[in-house]
């Protein structure tokens, strides 16, 4: 698969807030991480691949990218879908160190990559 995708989040991490990532292709998993020594990197994953597959469902973007948050009581699930299947997912946690303005910045560079 493309190294922009495995290679996309790396240069821009760390990032305040966030406690995990996967980006998904529409067969699975490409690439996942947690920094979160208060998670479990399995669950987290879970997590992530489910909110994923229910906002394909729910929320499909169709031809045009989408971008959708599950707000929980401690984290926020931000993802941007792109038309072609490939999702990223941000695990935030609900703090006000958390930088919003990155956050949003990164899933919609995400968006924006050419095709992969």
């Amino acid at each position: 698969m493309s190294d922009a995708l495995e290679n996309f989040l790396p240069p821009r991490l760390p990032i305040g807030g966030v406690a995990a990532y996967s980006i998904h292709l529409a067969n699975g998993v490409l690439v996942a991480d947690c920094f979160s020594k208060s998670l479990y990197p399995t669950s987290a994953d879970q997590m992530l691949t489910r909110i994923i597959k229910s906002g394909q469902t729910l929320l499909p973007c169709g031809e045009h990218p989408a971008h959708y948050c599950w707000v929980f009581e401690g984290h926020r699930v931000y993802v941007a879908a792109r038309p072609d299947g490939v999702c990223l997912a941000l695990l935030v946690e609900n703090n006000p160190s958390a930088q919003l303005a990155r956050i949003k910045e990164t899933l919609q560079d995400f968006l924006d990559l050419e095709e992969v």
